[in-house]
């Protein structure tokens, strides 16, 4: 273990804040180690030559390249240390979460913008740029404020067990629903349903007929709130019963929002899915069992159609993207206007991964019942339409010029290997079908590249390799090419996470080392008319504190203490095109 002191300091304490925007991160400071010339010292002074990262790119090749990194807007605007740092090396920033839904919209639905004015306008002064992050997402939304847009039916089937007995078998309790038709041998179905029970318990799903059961897995462990509960399964026989089996439950049941869809269809096969009348005939259970079930809970003053539903999420978008449009008033000219709109599974068996989905079983159950996804309401096509058209629109009556605009979908997971880039390969087949309509036009591809040197060999060269395809199959597309949201962290040979106190010199070699690769191979495959920039999204080693990015990862160019780190050099190499400085 060394003593890693970095070179560079800021010069704080008693410079003033103008004085110390001025000098952040100057390379021009003397170094005077804090404890003596150590080797481990000596050997990082090559730091100390480097410039600010942004002379290294060349403006001449590169006259539209924006060298970027995201920034908590909160600290940017109080013109400290994230503020010195980032306009001294950076020219565009993105913030890290205040200019998102949830950051900006109440419970009640009222928006505030102003630290997204304040943000905006400390950038302006600084002449620095913002790249909007983001206007459509289904994570760090006001799902109180979008669900009470549309709410669902209060009522639920309640199934309450009287007493328990001696069975021991989880088909000693259990109730059935009748389907109206067979399904069909050899077709996949998805099971949805919201579930809840005092206290928690398990409930086996078994479809079945006259010919047998399919005893299925896994079972759904039900808490005491309500979840989502989802399984996908292909029936070998004519099933027409489904059988809810929870065992030997003291106590209650809930149920509620029951879908049953075969892959390919929207259309759900479960009568009064929601409860929404007394009609619960088509369930039934064995008249020896000891228990009850009936439809409790109340109903909504309006129960919306689907698409009343659609129309009203559709006017919440509109209405949100107005809202942030004006706040920024034309300057951020640059959108993420849809974030992470794919799932990693192509459940409909056409080749490519689906859209992320609460209702088709795309998500796990905790991102189900956590996120809103609007695509769920406003459907596939017209959930990415609606957004580019609202931005286009409310952009240019903020006062921006049409031209400007540049709009992108971002996404994870594009550069990896195990799946041959096939996330990628998927979003760019879902940019057609956006823009089959003739009208909707996408400007560029964000790929986010939340990666980390993997010290098995074998493993990194294949990582490398799918990178630089990465960059290749976006080239092609003539799109804009951005890397949204650069950091890395360290895997040891087993795969297992490097923290920050167990770092050593010579895996930061090897971090700066594939740092410069990455921004290399980016320069290297995207032609320069494509190349709308790179964004470093940690600046700094994240902290150890719970919830932090990548807690306690050496992820950043910095350490936490502001100093540079070798993996600064990998980075200003690859902008070079070359080894600037050589690591002694």
């Amino acid at each position: 273990m060394i003593n890693m002191k970095y070179y560079n300091k800021f010069l704080l304490g008693a410079i003033s804040l103008v004085a110390f925007a001025s000098c952040a991160d100057n390379n021009s400071l003397d170094f005077t180690p804090a404890v003596g010339k150590s080797d481990s010292l000596v050997k990082l002074s090559y730091l100390n030559n480097y410039d600010v990262l942004k002379k290294y790119v060349d403006r001449t090749a590169n006259p539209n390249f924006k060298l970027g990194t995201g920034v908590d807007a909160s600290d940017f605007s109080s013109k400290g240390t994230v503020y010195a740092l980032t306009v001294g090396n950076f020219d565009e920033i993105t913030a890290g979460n205040a200019m998102k839904y949830g950051s900006c919209v109440a419970d009640n639905g009222n928006m505030d913008f102003g630290a997204v004015k304040k943000f905006v306008s400390t950038a302006k002064d600084a002449d620095v740029s913002i790249f909007g992050h983001t206007l459509a997402w289904h994570s760090q939304q006001n799902n109180k404020y979008l669900n009470s847009l549309v709410p669902n039916s209060e009522r639920y089937m309640h199934i309450t067990t009287t007493s328990v007995g001696t069975k021991p078998n989880p088909w000693d309790w259990g109730i059935t629903y009748n389907l109206d038709s067979p399904l069909e041998v050899g077709k996949s179905y998805t099971l949805s349903l919201s579930a809840k029970s005092s206290p928690g318990t398990t409930v086996w799903f078994w479809p079945s007929c006259s010919a047998g059961t399919m005893y299925l897995n896994p079972q759904f462990s039900v808490g005491t709130k309500w979840g989502v509960y989802s399984i996908t399964f292909t029936p070998d026989k004519p099933i027409d019963k489904l059988s809810y089996e929870f065992g030997q439950l003291n106590g209650s049941l809930y149920l509620d929002n029951i879908s049953l869809t075969k892959d390919g269809s929207s259309t759900n096969l479960i009568v009064n899915p929601n409860f929404d009348n007394n009609d619960i005939s088509r369930y039934s259970k064995p008249s020896y069992l000891n228990f009850t079930y009936a439809i409790d809970g109340v109903i909504p003053t309006k129960i919306l159609t689907d698409q009343e539903k659609k129309d009203t999420i559709t006017w919440a978008m509109g209405n949100w993207i107005q809202g942030m449009m004006n706040a920024c008033k034309g300057y951020v000219k640059a959108w993420d206007v849809v974030n992470e709109p794919l799932s990693g599974v192509d459940k409909d068996g056409d080749g490519f991964y689906d859209l992320q989905s609460a209702t088709r079983g795309t998500v796990s159950d905790n991102d189900a019942s956590a996120n809103f996804y609007w695509q769920d309401y406003m459907g596939d096509l017209d959930y990415v339409r609606t957004a580019v058209a609202d931005a286009r629109k409310y952009f240019v009556e903020s006062g921006g010029n049409a031209s400007d605009l540049k709009l992108f979908i971002n996404d994870y997971n594009l550069e990896t290997f195990w799946d041959h880039n096939q996330k990628l390969i998927s979003l760019i087949s879902w940019i057609g079908k956006w823009e089959a309509d003739g009208t909707t036009k996408i400007d560029g591809i964000g790929t986010q590249m939340h990666v980390s040197y993997n010290e098995d060999p074998i493993k990194q060269k294949s990582q490398e390799d799918a990178i630089v395809n990465m960059f290749k199959i976006m080239a092609a597309t003539k799109k804009l090419v951005r890397i949204s949201e650069l950091d890395m962290g360290i895997l040891d040979a087993n795969g297992n996470k490097v923290l920050t106190p167990n770092v050593t010199d010579a895996q930061m070699k090897e971090q700066a080392a594939f740092y410069q690769f990455i921004v290399k191979a980016y320069f290297d495959n995207v032609p320069a008319a494509q190349r709308y920039g790179i964004a470093q999204w940690a600046q700094t080693d994240s902290p150890s504190t719970t919830g932090a990015w990548r807690a306690n990862e050496p992820i950043g160019l910095w350490n936490g203490k502001y100093d540079r780190k070798r993996a600064y050099a990998g980075f200003a190499d690859g902008l070079a095109g070359k080894v600037v400085y050589p690591a002694e």
